[in-house]
């Protein structure tokens, strides 16, 4: 396994002495995913090229932003329900890949169900650097800006960006064990961006009853 475990100090102040640092685990091989079953890793980033013709194919869906289809049911199932709740065509080479990720997360979260979530966003949301109330989060922005993290604290300045179409799964405050301090995340601010530029496609899958 090829992968890169990035360890960064916290906020002079944040965690006492005998806490973990938080690491964050990146690789282009989709197994890192893995490594965020290790007590201190925060973060395990899949970094996946974005396929060929993919902007033409998620044209349509795209320009149909904002829009949110939500459902919690099995893999396969809670895909089926976000689709059904669209009312839209969605291109079969995106379906198929939310129904890969939603069964990887759930075989690495040991759930039989998933909630999934597909966002068409357009404007800026959770653009405060913070960490999520749930257990795991599984990240992918198919079209537009990725998601911002950093382990350099609230006030950062210049955090990592997600690629296009790379998988970030994350530990939140409610995870057992306790997670380490250290990794924040936020939506990326695009109202800064040309109005063209600033819709994004966003799949979010977290464990079931969560609604954070």
């Amino acid at each position: 396994m090829s992968f890169l475990c990035e360890v960064f100090p916290p906020e002079a102040g944040q965690v006492s002495e005998a806490s973990p640092r938080a690491c964050a685990a990146v690789s282009g091989d989709d197994t890192v995913l893995l490594e965020i079953m290790r007590p201190e890793v925060a973060l395990a980033l899949w970094l996946r090229p974005e396929p060929a013709g993919w902007r033409r194919m998620t044209a349509p869906l795209l320009a149909t932003a904002p829009f949110r289809a939500t459902c919690e049911d099995a893999p396969d199932a809670a895909v089926n329900g976000v689709l059904a709740a669209l009312g839209q065509p969605v291109p079969t080479a995106l379906a198929a890949d939310m129904t890969r990720l939603a069964a990887m997360f759930a075989a690495i979260s040991g759930r039989d169900q998933v909630r999934l979530r597909l966002d068409g966003v357009t404007h800026d949301s959770c653009r405060r650097f913070h960490m999520d109330a749930i257990g795991l989060r599984l990240l992918c922005t198919y079209r537009g800006e990725g998601t911002q993290w950093t382990m350099c604290g609230a006030d950062c300045r210049a955090p990592h960006q997600a690629p296009t179409c790379s998988v970030a799964l994350l530990k939140g405050t409610r995870h057992e064990p306790a997670p380490p301090a250290g990794c924040l995340h936020r939506s990326p601010p695009v109202s800064r961006l040309p109005e063209d530029r600033r819709a994004r496609i966003l799949l979010c899958i977290d464990e079931p009853g969560i609604f954070a």
